[in-house]
């Protein structure tokens, strides 16, 4: 069978598109993957990584609500991806066509979803966020399946054929992985010590950065306590590091990007991240305590959606950020990790929250839809 993958951008769009196309791979070796993209997403650092996945790269751009020439370019940007995919279409033939949220899934599943009604091609499109995005609200009227992680997302695709609750898949890594002191020295951690392990997904986040900064004396003078923090690819490495140098801080670990994730999960013994739904989904499945905080940026305001929904189960805590830059975010950090009771108490409502077969459940719906293509 042939698969063509499409969304990406950032990675709450692309990790969930890893998962399933790891998943699907491990299933069927035999089986071909082809992946949609930007040049400028993070799937194109990555995918070059898996050799065994077509990457076909279009130019998408989202439509600029604020700036009519920005919104003007990006339909025409639409157009000119309308054109890249047909020629996906004709040198990939996929039999199947899955969307993973995001503008860079849009002509593929419209394209796929058009010629479905002549040619047996499947589509089927996946929402990872409590609030659908426009993308997939679009894209819904015309495709074969709609999956989404909460069960309240039902209600954004009213005219969808068929709607399916799978959770938010996320790759196997996170599930797998465990504490052990070779994973502390990897990341220049030292065992036994309270680890909490802060980012702001893979664009990284200069607020977090400069919240920790602000009354950071209060974790410089913790010896027991130790920070790894990503700062993604927007920031500056070597400046931060430096930054809290001159604090005097030697137990904040800096890194512009990890690629063993999982493993920087089963060492944190409190996470603060932003509150994207990819991040939410790996938080739940490994029953991790948290503090987020949502950016407030975020379309439609998913990101503070996201977090009322954990929070409302107990499964997390919630900060805004403006007032973790004029309060600094290292007292929080430290008034959580001293409150033990309260850390697992939330991490077991995390747990509970977390669709840890999230994967399986969308491979049983794409085999359906395949099944039901060999009928037809």
């Amino acid at each position: 069978m042939r698969v063509l993958v499409a969304g990406g951008g950032t990675g709450g769009h692309f990790y969930p598109a890893l998962a399933v196309m790891e998943a699907l791979k491990k299933d069927d070796p035999a089986i071909e993957l082809g992946y949609v993209g930007t040049r400028r997403g993070i799937e194109a650092r990555i995918l070059p990584s898996y050799p065994w996945i077509r990457f076909f790269p279009i130019h998408a751009r989202g439509i600029s609500r604020e700036s009519v020439g920005k919104g003007i370019y990006a339909v025409f940007l639409l157009f000119v991806a309308f054109i890249e995919t047909t020629l996906v279409f004709l040198r990939f033939r996929p039999q199947l066509v899955i969307g993973m949220g995001g503008y860079a899934s849009f002509a593929p599943l419209f394209l796929g979803s058009l010629l479905g009604r002549v040619i047996p091609i499947r589509t089927v499109i996946h929402e990872q966020n409590l609030v659908a995005g426009l993308t997939n609200r679009i894209l819904s009227r015309f495709v074969d399946k709609v999956l989404v992680s909460y069960p309240r997302t039902r209600e954004d695709f009213p005219h969808a054929r068929r709607v399916v609750v799978t959770g938010n898949p996320i790759r196997e890594e996170f599930l797998l992985s465990k504490r052990s002191e070779a994973a502390y020295r990897r990341f220049g951690l030292v065992p036994g010590k309270k680890t909490v392990l802060v980012f702001g997904g893979s664009r990284g986040s200069s607020t977090l950065v400069r919240a920790l900064l602000q009354k950071i004396d209060a974790i410089a003078a913790d010896g027991e306590l130790q920070v790894l923090l990503v700062t993604g690819d927007a920031e500056d490495e070597n400046a931060i590091r430096k930054a809290f140098a001159n604090e005097g801080v030697k137990n904040v670990i800096v890194r512009r990007y990890i690629d063993r994730m999982g493993e920087a999960f089963a060492l944190a013994d409190l996470i603060v991240s932003r509150a994207g739904a990819t991040t939410l989904a790996e938080i739940t499945s490994c029953g991790k305590p948290a503090l987020l905080v949502p950016w407030p940026g975020a379309a439609e305001d998913h990101q503070r959606r996201n977090a009322r929904y954990l929070a409302a189960a107990g499964a997390c805590a919630v900060a805004e950020e403006d007032e973790l830059l004029e309060e600094g975010l290292a007292p929080v950090i430290e008034a959580m990790v001293r409150d033990e009771v309260r850390l697992n108490r939330i991490g077991r409502n995390a747990a509970q929250v977390g669709q840890r077969s999230a994967v399986r459940l969308i491979l049983g719906e794409i085999e359906s839809l395949a099944r039901g293509e060999a009928q037809t």
